[in-house]
């Protein structure tokens, strides 16, 4: 390109050659200005394609973080599958408890009655894998969708520190206060993985202990609690599931474009 504009400007001195020395001058000014001319096209065009191979680079790059992060969205999906069933599994259980105080329900042996005292974790996986990549992400579109999804684990990191706050500082001092945990059971039945616990093989919740605390006014508010808590989780759960449907279309959508 550079070559084919300095063949012009050679062609154009050539056909009108200067006369005198105000003539050489102007050739000469001619001549300077043209390479100044010609190192700027050259410079401007070398910019061009330098920051055209840097935009390709960077495209493909963030690509691989679009692959990765789809694949990172089915594994979150997954994970609101589970802690959805665990805590439909915990209302079960707390109507079951509640009924059993009214007299709509006999103790039930298939019933987790310790799971009233778990903890439930949760793993951010977005949020740990791919929250500070996000400022790098070129796409304006999938930035801004992957900051409401990641707004959306902050809810349910809430939503999950809350309800354990409920069996922190609720369930655990009143279950300690009054005994329900039978020792006897735990020392002696209890695997060490507590894997029998887990499948239900083994309960270690004394239920005549806690069939005693049914008529009390603190038990039911616990139990209340408890329903209120693990509904709104599996109400954040859900909308979770929705906003990873719609990040992975962005992404997917985006992948098909390159």
């Amino acid at each position: 390109m550079i070559k084919f504009f300095r063949r012009i400007r050679q062609r154009l001195l050539t056909e009108n050659p200067p006369k005198g020395q105000a003539g050489k001058f102007s050739k000469y000014l001619l001549y300077a200005i043209g390479e100044i001319v010609l190192v700027v096209i050259g410079i401007l065009i070398a910019l061009s394609i330098n920051n055209w191979n840097q935009n390709r680079i960077a495209q493909q790059e963030e690509n691989k973080w679009y692959a990765k992060m789809i694949g990172d969205l089915n594994i979150a999906l997954e994970n609101v599958k589970t802690e959805s069933e665990r805590f439909k599994g915990y209302q079960v259980i707390h109507r079951h408890i509640y009924n059993e105080t009214k007299g709509r329900a006999t103790y039930d042996p298939e019933i987790k009655y310790q799971a009233i005292r778990w903890n439930p974790g949760y793993i951010p996986v977005i949020s740990e894998n791919h929250g500070s990549n996000v400022s790098r992400i070129i796409n304006e579109r999938v930035r801004d969708a992957l900051n409401a999804y990641m707004k959306e684990e902050k809810a349910i990191i809430k939503a999950f520190g809350d309800f354990n706050r409920i069996k922190l500082e609720m369930v655990r001092p009143f279950v300690d206060k009054h005994g329900f945990m039978d020792s006897e059971i735990v020392f002696n039945e209890v695997q060490s993985n507590w894997k029998n616990v887990q499948d239900k093989a083994v309960n270690i919740i004394n239920h005549d202990k806690l069939k005693a605390q049914y008529d009390s006014e603190e038990f039911n508010q616990i139990l209340s609690t408890l329903w209120i808590q693990s509904g709104y989780v599996i109400y954040r759960l859900e909308v979770q599931a929705e906003q990873i449907d719609k990040l992975k279309r962005i992404l997917e959508a985006e992948l098909s474009k390159s």
